[in-house]
């Protein structure tokens, strides 16, 4: 049996030519959002769009509320814009929300999606669907209190001060006198 006296070598980027380097820019993106956004993704995989001829990363962070906020947190990286579409079954009830983010980045597009239930997109987006009657409408004279917000580190907790405040008729009953 005869081997081969010489190695044959053949350069994939010459043989490939710019769909190697557009794959490899997709890779190169996918990895860097996947390195900087707090919450991974379920799935990152590079595509390839027909419709444009290059390839393009895709970011999958599942369903719930947590791969909603992945969705965020790369919409945030990017400085993209997030879009809502809900989703309809065949009796025209509501089967799920997509929120996803579709941009453009170093010219690779990039876009990154979760399933979430309409209660997590209103939460997730600060939207909350319009009152059906009058009557459960906000009244302007209500008043609310502060909702704390939380952040992941220990330092980021933020409570409403709370003062307690006695009417004035009730230290009056208590021998206080006013």
């Amino acid at each position: 049996m005869e081997q081969a006296t010489h190695a044959t070598t053949t350069t994939t980027t010459a043989v490939l030519g710019p769909n190697r380097r557009s794959y490899e820019r997709a890779r190169e993106l996918a990895d860097r959002v996947v390195g900087q956004v707090p919450t991974l993704p379920n799935a990152a995989e590079v595509h390839r769009s027909f419709a444009l001829d290059t390839f393009e990363a895709r970011l999958h962070f599942g369903a719930g509320l947590t791969a909603g906020r992945g969705v965020l947190e790369t919409a945030a990286l990017t400085d993209a814009e997030v879009t809502r579409e809900d989703k309809h079954d065949d009796r025209g009830q509501l089967s799920g929300v997509w929120i996803g983010v579709r941009t453009v980045v170093d010219g690779v597009p990039l876009s990154a999606w979760a399933l979430t239930s309409e209660a997590d997109a209103d939460q997730l987006l600060h939207t909350s669907p319009a009152p059906a009657d009058a009557d459960e409408a906000e009244s302007d004279t209500e008043v609310t209190q502060p909702l704390p917000t939380v952040g992941t580190g220990p330092g980021d907790v933020v409570i409403p001060a709370v003062i307690p405040v006695t009417p004035l008729a009730a230290k009056a009953e208590q021998g206080d006198g006013a």
